[in-house]
Parts: structure tokens; C-alpha cells; sequence
């Protein structure tokens, strides 16, 4: 898999124009809004209002990091995607591309819900949710038979990750992969992914820094892998 995420990497190294170019239009907009955070906060910023441009870059993954999930999107049958954290619809547009059946993404800010949706709405298999995580993601999984691939970017705190972890996992399946970004952001994300990667239906982790990879498919001998792309 690590060669051809390389390979994947290099062939897609500009990324998606699109996207891209909706990146940059972010990265220079001084739009300023007023932000609903339901989770641990940021380290750049403590105000309430926040310029869209600083959101796209301190919020927003890094291309390469965009690129890496919509590859391991590839990698799961991506009948069913979710993702934890919409901010600006940067990576659920990358994920979009890549899903063959719905993709629900979940934003607990409806300035940002609002932003993505803007640029998002053309793609009718995409479900955008607004409101607390804690609430809107227990009543999604009531209807979902499985899950094939889920990013969880959102909160940033040990106590709710866990809790959405334990909430989707019941879905999931043995070509599910699921993502968790910012596993070493603090001290209570160090503690969830240890946790986390350590589950009894955890069958091998990748730990990239920026984030982890679990998969729960029977490969025999349990592996647990740091990688650097």
C-alpha cells in the first residue's frame, strides 16, 4: 500500500485544479465570520470572530494530507463515507470525488456549513449536517446498514472522539478504514489514539503524525506501523 500511496502522491501532486484553486480563493478571502466551536478550541485564534483566510490555513488539511485521505477513500468500497468536520468542504470535496455512493459530512458551525455549501451543493450525493456531532452523528447511524470509510476531524478532545469512535464502529466492517486526524494535537488525542488503535476490532494502524489510519480486516498478525509521507 505505502508504494502506492507514493506513487499516488507524486501522479496527484497539484492536486484536484478545481479544489485547488477554491483553496486559494479561501487562503486570500477577508471575509470575517463569527464561529461556533463545539470543540477544544484552536491554539491560533481565541476570539469568536475569524477571517476566512486564517480559518483555510490553520484549519484546512494540507494538500498532501487531502490527497491521503481521498486515497484511502479509494481504498474502501466508499459506498458510504463519513466525515467528522466539514470546516470549509476542502477534503469533503476531495472525498466527494472519490465516493461511489453518500457521503455525510458533519459541521457543527453553520457560518462554515454555509461556506462549504456554497461550492458543494452541485454534488447531490453529498449530505452536509449542521449542528452539535453529539447529537446529529447518533441519529445518522440509526439509518446507515454499514460504513465504509470515516474521517474524524472534528472536537479534538479524548472523550468525544472515543465516543464517536464507539458510535460508528458497530457500522464498520472488514474492508472499512477509518481516519483520525490530529492524533498528536494535544496530550487527550496522544491518549484516544492509543486507545483507539489498540481496540479489539483494530487489526492495524499507520500512524502518520498529522494522523492515524486503522483497519479491521483479518491479517493474521496484528501490525502497527509509523510512516512519514
Amino acid at each position: 500500500m505505502y508504494k502506492d500511496l507514493k506513487s499516488y502522491l507524486k501522479e496527484n501532486k497539484s492536486g484536484n485544479p478545481k479544489i485547488e484553486r477554491l483553496r486559494k480563493k479561501f487562503l486570500s478571502s477577508n471575509q470575517e465570520i463569527l464561529r461556533t466551536d463545539y470543540g477544544a478550541g484552536s491554539r491560533w485564534s481565541k476570539g469568536q470572530k475569524q477571517k476566512v483566510a486564517v480559518i483555510a490555513k490553520h484549519v484546512s488539511s494540507p494538500l498532501k494530507f487531502s490527497l491521503l485521505y481521498q486515497f484511502l477513500c479509494k481504498l474502501s468500497p466508499a459506498n458510504t463515507v463519513l466525515e467528522l468536520g466539514t470546516s470549509l468542504g476542502i477534503n469533503t470535496a476531495y472525498l466527494a470525488a472519490v465516493c461511489k455512493g453518500e457521503l455525510y459530512s458533519y459541521e457543527g458551525d453553520p457560518i462554515l456549513t454555509g461556506l462549504a455549501r456554497e461550492h458543494l451543493s452541485q454534488e447531490s450525493h453529498i449530505n452536509l449536517v449542521t449542528g452539535n456531532l453529539n447529537e446529529t452523528l447518533r441519529m445518522s447511524l440509526l439509518a446507515l446498514n454499514s460504513v465504509d470509510f470515516v474521517l474524524i476531524d472534528a472536537n479534538h478532545r479524548y472523550v468525544p472522539t472515543i465516543d464517536y469512535f464507539k458510535q460508528i464502529v458497530p457500522k464498520l466492517h472488514a474492508e472499512s478504514i477509518l481516519v483520525i486526524a490530529d492524533i498528536h494535537w494535544s496530550k487527550q488525542m496522544k491518549k484516544a489514539w492509543q486507545e483507539l488503535k489498540n481496540y479489539p476490532s483494530v487489526t492495524e494502524s499507520i500512524d502518520f503524525f498529522d494522523c492515524g489510519v486503522l483497519f479491521f480486516g483479518k491479517h493474521g498478525v496484528r501490525n502497527d506501523y509509523i510512516l512519514n509521507i
